[in-house]
């Protein structure tokens, strides 16, 4: 298992590469200039009456140089831990995204937990209890979750559990004269309850699917012949089988749940990753758009290793390495 996983660490290196360099190719052919995205109209006025000075600025961020160099300088930079720095804040781009991280890892462990806590029990019931009304109400709320957009959800559950009801607040990491942990707990309720509704309808279909599929196998009917109690036959034969295509879905829906939280954050006001994603791309800062693109890039990647990973723990007949 250890070499297997050191050779798809080593595989994964030239992906996240290619993957950086397409990102870094696609920015730096977008039209326009970032250095005056952001800038007013004075200012503008100005530096375009002076192109000197914009030429001044260019070469000091090293936007002059060829393509491939500016690339290679910013790879070695990342080697080196130094993402670079913004040309909007001016501040480094590890400052602006380091107290961001905590707030989006808690949103996104927080639903993503809740949504296979929740949905991958509701599936192995709801594929128990085929065509019975328990099924099929179940069914029906997981097919509206699924279809419902997350900033639909997220508007209504402002709307009713903040507006109307009053039971919790519309959003902020925390209020203004509390910043205990309790109170951080509170604030994180709604947004990672409507990104675990939306990615927990997906585990109750695909649960189900996978344990109706598992429950009609000879095997289970021969467990149950032999006269093990249902619950037995579900749990020990049935679902260690029917979780192996839920396990690919956990890493399938990595890049979905990246999207929904800048979705989520930018609608609850979540100073995350999210909301930095929406601020680089408004600005067009080359160095934060790069540093968010290789964290996702990472983020993907292991994703799908840990799945691998989890398929040998799911399943003893997977093996990864060769037979002597």
């Amino acid at each position: 298992m250890g070499a297997y996983i050191l050779r798809r660490i080593l595989i994964s290196i030239p992906v996240l590469l290619g993957i950086t360099i397409i990102s870094f190719v696609a920015l730096k052919s977008t039209p326009g200039d970032p250095l005056l995205t952001n800038l007013n109209p004075d200012v503008l006025a100005r530096l375009l009456a002076n192109p000197a000075i914009l030429a001044q600025e260019r070469h000091q961020l090293g936007l002059d140089l060829p393509l491939p160099i500016q690339y290679f300088n910013w790879l070695g930079g990342v080697l080196q831990g130094d993402f670079g720095y913004s040309i909007v804040s001016r501040r480094s781009v590890a400052s602006e995204i380091g107290p961001r991280i905590p707030q989006t890892v808690a949103l996104i462990f927080t639903s993503y937990g809740l949504a296979v806590l929740v949905g991958v029990p509701i599936g192995v019931i709801t594929a128990v209890k085929q065509y019975s009304k328990f099924d099929y109400s179940l069914n029906f709320i997981a097919v509206f979750f699924a279809s419902i957009p997350v900033f639909v959800l997220g508007l209504l559950a402002i709307y009713t559990f903040a507006v109307r009801l009053h039971w919790l607040p519309t959003g902020g990491l925390h209020s203004t004269d509390n910043s205990s942990l309790s109170d951080a707990a509170v604030h994180l309720i709604l947004p990672a309850a409507v990104l675990a509704l939306v990615n927990g309808a997906a585990f109750v279909r695909y649960t189900r699917a996978s344990m109706l599929d598992v429950l009609t196998a000879e095997y289970v009917t021969t467990a149950k012949s032999k006269g093990l109690s249902t619950r037995l036959v579900i749990l020990r034969h049935g679902l260690r089988n029917g979780i192996i295509p839920v396990i690919t879905l956990v890493a399938l829906l990595i890049p979905d749940l990246l999207g929904g939280a800048v979705i989520t954050e930018q609608i609850f006001n979540w100073n995350g990753m999210g909301s930095l994603v929406v601020q680089a791309a408004n600005t067009r800062d080359p160095a934060e758009m790069m540093a968010i693109v290789l964290m996702a890039g990472t983020a993907v990647i292991l994703g799908n290793l840990l799945a691998d990973v989890a398929y040998a723990v799911a399943d003893p007949r997977i093996r990864y390495f060769r037979a002597r």
